[in-house]
């Protein structure tokens, strides 16, 4: 007779003993796993290759906050905020900037920015009404090798903007 096939009494029940060997086993594999790990080392730097640039006093932000008045159905215009981006780098590199929230996005019909500096423009973008639902896209630039460039914003408030807004913009920075 086959081993295998032999019933085993446990109590006032037969048991298969190949039926009871696989039960056995299963429960025995299921709880048996392996931990692996790994080590990561994080050097801490003020900033990344490609900041913001606060032009007075002139010193390199990871952030900043920057406040504008806008009027009912008029275009503000500024051709260049307190912050640029600075690339305090000796190679290009490649960043992506987008809207990522809009507070109060119809006091807003037309939202323009521009990154440029003397020799270029890099980066052009124009939102109009209905603004999108953020987050944007991310939308790609190159700033060159130890360059400044300015932050160009135009804002045309809505026929019926009233109370305060609030556009979050967020860059990302490729190989920082």
């Amino acid at each position: 007779m086959n081993p295998l096939t032999r019933k085993v009494n446990i109590r006032r029940y037969s048991i298969p003993l190949l039926l009871l060997l696989l039960t056995t086993c299963g429960t025995v594999a299921a709880v048996s796993y392996i931990v692996l790990s790994f080590n990561i080392n994080v050097t801490v730097q003020t900033n990344p290759k490609v900041t913001f640039w606060q032009w007075n006093p002139g010193v390199k932000a990871n952030t900043f906050d920057y406040s504008v008045n806008i009027f009912p159905s008029i275009k503000t215009i500024d051709e260049n905020a307190t912050y640029g981006i600075f690339c305090d780098d000796t190679v290009n590199h490649d960043c992506q900037l987008r809207i990522s929230n809009i507070v109060t996005a119809s006091n807003i019909d037309r939202l323009y920015i521009k990154i440029y500096n003397s020799t270029a423009t890099v980066y052009e973008q124009t939102w109009t009404s209905p603004l999108p639902t953020p987050p944007t896209t991310f939308e790609s630039f190159t700033v060159a090798a130890g360059q400044k460039y300015s932050v160009w914003l135009e804002i045309t408030g809505s026929s019926g903007a009233s109370g305060t807004s609030t556009i979050t913009f967020e860059m990302k920075v490729l190989n920082p």
